[in-house]
């Protein structure tokens, strides 16, 4: 398992927090309901199904973290976890659940997964993005270091990037 600290914080209109093994369903759901929007078919949805599924091992181990509004409804996922590299933590997922996209939630919780990554003491972040979402990542400053196909269906060829965290002054 991987230990990746156990802090929550306020963030702009919406609260970062751990998630909890009893969310695990609604935010695998919701990483579906993203990936549906996003235009994939069923076809890859089920195919894809690893890669979608937010565990129970990785929230007990506090790898993920959920955005919440102010009413306490979930908009949001994001997890990061260690790597064999020393030094580079893994965005492992980072998802906004469609009702509530173009709101700065990506944002949010791209923010509170570069704090996650300071916690385990990493100075970079390797994210592999879906294709569509590669801006996104550049404008929060991530760089592209290369390509490589999704293992789950190769005929998707995922952006590799890398974002250096900024030292804490």
């Amino acid at each position: 398992m991987q230990d990746c600290g156990r802090e929550g914080s306020e963030v702009s209109v919406y609260t970062i927090r751990e998630a909890r093994p009893e969310e695990q369903g609604e935010l695998t759901r919701l990483c579906v309901r993203a990936t549906k929007r996003a235009g994939y078919d069923e076809a890859f949805i089920d195919r894809a199904m690893p890669a979608l599924t937010i565990t129970v091992p990785l929230i007990t181990a506090g790898c993920v973290l959920v955005a919440q509004d102010s009413s306490r409804e979930i908009v949001g996922v994001v997890a990061v976890t260690t790597t064999p590299l020393q030094g580079i933590a893994l965005l492992y997922a980072i998802f906004v659940d469609p009702a509530h996209w173009k709101r700065g939630i990506g944002r949010v919780l791209f923010r509170a997964a570069v704090a996650r990554a300071r916690e385990l003491k990493a100075g970079a972040l390797m994210i592999y993005a879906e294709p569509s979402a590669e801006g996104f990542y550049k404008r929060m400053g991530a760089i592209r270091i290369g390509e490589g196909p999704f293992v789950y269906s190769p005929e998707t060829v995922l952006p590799q990037l890398l974002y250096i965290i900024p030292r804490e002054t």
